[in-house]
């Protein structure tokens, strides 16, 4: 059976294999992938020579499509897929078998399409750009919030928060554009993306977006940290899993994420508003990030030993260096460059989110 990852499921086997030779047409297309997953829109697209497309319904089981192939032409076949993981990540691709003898077919770009971890570059691109836009709501939410009643400041209408909450709700719309330039754009694609585990965070999230709003105008911090805690659970039961040991690395990418939230909108408070006790504070709240973070860069990286040899890896060493460099700068009262430079490592952090990890 294939190794279940929660990450991104990535395709393990098929059958016609991709670039196999067969004497007759194929009755059925089967692929097997290394988690569970679910079809995003059709699942599974077969292109016949004549560039027909040929597959039936999609029946899931687990890690396993299957799906009826209605053709008897000799040619070029092209199988396109495309799924998503129980963390939401999306994942497709394309390969090509044939029956008899090779032949052109009008579907071929597809098996040229660049890829980026398991989406398009575009894709890839998108879900960081979101996360990154998601993330540095939180930051001014819920770490300004969270900052201001540690340091019993007033609490009161803040630009910073009402910026936060925006970002907060474009995030959204955002990750669900992200989604769909991985996949595909087309209705059937767009409701499955809706409907998935992905959908449901979205809508969670962008519910707490709204009540944070709501909340604004009360002189009560603690239900909007509250609501902040809610969120970044969100944003761990969409992260990857650390193989063999379920809901460990949800739970780390949970307490990394509130950290990071915490200290980043800390010293984005502080530089507005300093306040004596600001530095504990900070320290804590940084301490607790940098030692999630790099717990969850360990796991994923065989202890370091993939830092060099994976896409993954070599992003995680961009941002430890990153990291470096506003430890440094926080060790030195620097909070402007501290700021700018832990916004720099929460980008490393998206990239790393939509890459799958080597193991």
């Amino acid at each position: 059976m294939p190794h279940v990852a929660s990450a991104h499921a990535q395709l393990l086997q098929s059958d016609p294999a991709a670039d196999s030779s067969l004497d007759s047409a194929p009755t059925s297309i089967t692929l097997i992938f290394s988690e569970a997953v679910t079809p995003a829109g059709a699942g599974i697209r077969v292109f016949d020579p004549s560039g027909r497309q040929v597959a039936g319904a999609v029946s899931t089981r687990g890690s396993v499509l299957t799906a009826p192939i209605v053709s008897g032409g000799t040619g070029t076949y092209v199988v396109s897929w495309q799924v998503l993981a129980a963390d939401t990540h999306p994942s497709r691709g394309a390969f090509r078998f044939v029956v008899g003898r090779p032949s052109s077919n009008p579907y071929a770009s597809l098996l040229d399409v660049p890829e980026a971890g398991t989406a398009t570059p575009v894709g890839l691109a998108l879900q960081a750009i979101a996360r990154w836009v998601h993330f540095a709501g939180f930051a001014l939410v819920f770490g300004v919030v969270a900052y201001k009643a540690r340091m019993r400041q007033v609490s009161q209408p803040d630009r910073l928060v009402g910026a936060g909450v925006i970002l907060l709700i474009a995030a959204e719309p955002l990750a669900l554009l992200g989604q769909l330039a991985s996949l595909s754009f087309d209705g059937d694609t767009a409701l499955a993306v809706l409907a998935s585990s992905f959908g449901r965070i979205a809508g969670l999230r962008l519910g707490g977006a709204l009540l944070v709003w709501s909340l604004l105008g009360t002189s009560r911090s603690w239900p909007v940290v509250a609501i902040g805690g809610v969120v970044a659970v969100l944003d761990g039961a969409a992260a990857h899993a650390i193989p063999g040991l379920p809901g460990v690395g949800q739970l780390l990418v949970a307490v990394h994420v509130a950290a990071m939230g915490l200290w980043v909108g800390g010293v984005a408070a502080f530089l507005r508003a300093p306040s004596s006790p600001f530095g504990r504070y900070a320290a804590i709240t940084l301490s607790v990030a940098v030692a999630g973070g790099l717990v969850l860069g360990l796991a994923h990286t065989q202890l370091g030993g993939a830092l060099f040899s994976s896409a993954y890896g070599r992003v995680m060493l961009v941002k430890v260096v990153v990291v470096g460099g506003a430890l440094t700068a926080a060790a030195i009262r620097r909070h402007r460059p501290e700021l700018a430079l832990a916004m720099v490592a929460v980008a490393c952090a998206t990239v790393l989110a939509a890459l799958p990890p080597p193991i």
